[in-house]
């Protein structure tokens, strides 16, 4: 009797699919995003079984008629909306379906499997922005001389100044700082190169950091050094170190947890409050659709409508 087929592997492809990213220069982050995507496929059909009598079975090949059809996809997705959330489902989608399309460039397929399939919807979620008085409690978390002190200062002026993402901010080097012009240079989505200007204020946290950090390593920073340097280790700052950070000092201040990305939110609603022109709110944020001017700061819509109401009141005009 013939052993049954083994279960496709697609751990190999995805191998040469991740290899093809770096050469791309994509973000670290956007192939730790789709690394973990692939990685996931696989142990899903590696492990698959059939939930129904007529369902399809385990892939033994990449296509064809005992190949990796929609069918295993659908179950893939369908299990993450069950398990985690529907933004993990969404990008775990977009991911796979990079990963087929690259597939047929490179005519390892003849078809993709998902080129029919539609991205799970994705609900509304109003991330809410950083009420000052909690600002302010955060900030005072932070107050201090020492090493510590001045880069988780310097850490988080540079969030609220510069609407930077947790990425863009934290995997960067040296040579990405310019204090003079008052701009980092980030890596956005798409590996698009942009400068996240920045205020006074915050470049006198960040020339107070840079110093500290000179004397806590024990010589000058070199260009290729990484921007934010971890306090036990001495070498660069993860984005769950800072995370880590965030987290302790908001205990600290005795305030709720605060997610990195409410800081790009707070920028994009204290921009419009102000009354910033969109064209230059679109440019600082690395935004190419205009869709995001009202998705970015939505939670606080109604403060600025009153606001503005206020300010030009028909009534009061009488």
């Amino acid at each position: 009797m013939a052993e049954p087929a083994r279960p496709y592997d697609i751990g190999p492809l995805a191998a040469s699919w991740i290899r093809s990213l770096r050469a791309r220069n994509l973000s670290p982050n956007t192939q730790r995003i789709y690394s973990r995507a692939s990685q996931q496929l696989r142990e899903f059909l590696l492990a698959y079984e059939p939930s129904e009598a007529d369902d399809r079975p385990a892939p033994t090949a990449l296509e064809g008629a005992h190949g990796i059809h929609r069918e295993h996809i659908e179950a893939y997705i369908g299990g993450l909306l069950e398990t985690t959330s529907p933004g993990n489902a969404h990008q775990h989608f977009r991911s796979l379906k990079t990963f087929f399309n690259w597939a047929v460039d490179e005519e390892e397929m003849d078809r993709s499997p998902m080129r029919t399939m539609k991205a799970p919807q994705l609900p509304e979620v109003e991330v809410p922005i950083i009420p000052d008085d909690a600002l302010k409690k955060l900030f005072g978390a932070c107050k201090g001389k020492d090493f510590q002190a001045r880069r988780d200062t310097a850490i988080l002026m540079m969030f609220l100044d510069t609407g930077a993402r947790l990425t863009e901010l934290t995997e960067r080097r040296q040579a990405a700082l310019d204090l003079d012009l008052m701009v980092l240079h980030v890596l956005g989505k798409g590996g698009k190169e942009r400068p996240a200007p920045f205020g006074r204020a915050t470049a006198v946290a960040m020339d107070r950091y840079l110093r500290a950090a000179a004397k806590y390593l024990g010589r000058p920073l070199e260009p290729l050094d990484p921007l934010w340097f971890a306090v036990k280790r001495k070498d660069a700052l993860t984005i769950w170190g800072v995370g880590t950070m965030l987290e302790r000092r908001c205990k600290e201040a005795g305030i709720d947890h605060i997610h990195p990305h409410q800081f790009r939110h707070t920028f994009a609603h204290l921009w419009k409050v102000h009354r910033g022109d969109e064209d230059a709110l679109m440019r600082i944020m690395g935004w190419r659709s205009r869709q995001m001017l009202s998705r970015y700061g939505a939670s606080a819509g109604e403060e600025r409508a009153r606001q503005q109401h206020r300010e030009l009141s028909p009534g009061d005009r009488l």
